[in-house]
């Protein structure tokens, strides 16, 4: 049902980003799994998501123009090749995330904590690495750096989405478990 749902959401949280084409969302959907008749070990496609204090198993599935990081445990997260936009199904107490690119500043609205932080961010910039994306989020008494990074192979494939979505708390850093081929 939540997975449902992720599917429904994501087409109209990248509404406003339509005529967008990402070169990282391309890479991703090459190294999901397709629907064929061919047997496909899901191991090849499997993908380690580690965020406060939780690391797991997660799948790659192309859903619309995005993509979905999925388990059998209900954990869900939406990216649209250049941030992570919905966090669902995670164990602990932030409960679901949810970024809203619409406004400037973004806005991360946290379920579990019941706040949303408006987060500053700049336009992707291609670094030595791959991409990041710089933001960040004042506080009432300091600054809190919230970058997203997309780390890139020598041939362009994605090794590692790193996302800053909670001030204050570690990046959700989400990398592929199979051989990536340079």
């Amino acid at each position: 049902m939540k997975l449902l749902t992720a599917y429904l959401m994501i087409p109209l949280l990248l509404a406003g980003c339509a005529g967008f084409r990402s070169e990282q969302l391309d890479m991703v959907r090459q190294m999901a799994p397709g629907m064929s008749r061919d047997a496909v070990d899901p191991d090849d496609y499997a993908w380690r998501l580690k965020f406060n204090e939780t690391e797991t198993r997660v799948y790659a599935i192309s859903v619309g123009s995005g993509i979905v990081f999925a388990n059998e445990r209900g954990l869900e997260v939406a990216f649209d090749g250049w941030d992570v936009l919905i966090v669902s199904g995670m164990p602990g107490a932030l409960g679901v995330i949810r970024v809203d690119k619409s406004v400037d500043p973004r806005i991360h609205h946290v379920q579990g904590l019941d706040e949303s932080f408006e987060v500053a961010c700049q336009e992707p910039q291609r670094v030595s690495s791959g991409w990041r994306v710089s933001c960040r989020h004042e506080g009432r008494d300091r600054v809190y750096p919230m970058n997203h990074d997309i780390r890139l192979s020598s041939d362009g494939r994605i090794t590692r989405i790193s996302a800053s979505l909670v001030p204050g708390v570690g990046p959700m850093v989400i990398e592929p478990l199979f051989e990536i081929g340079e």
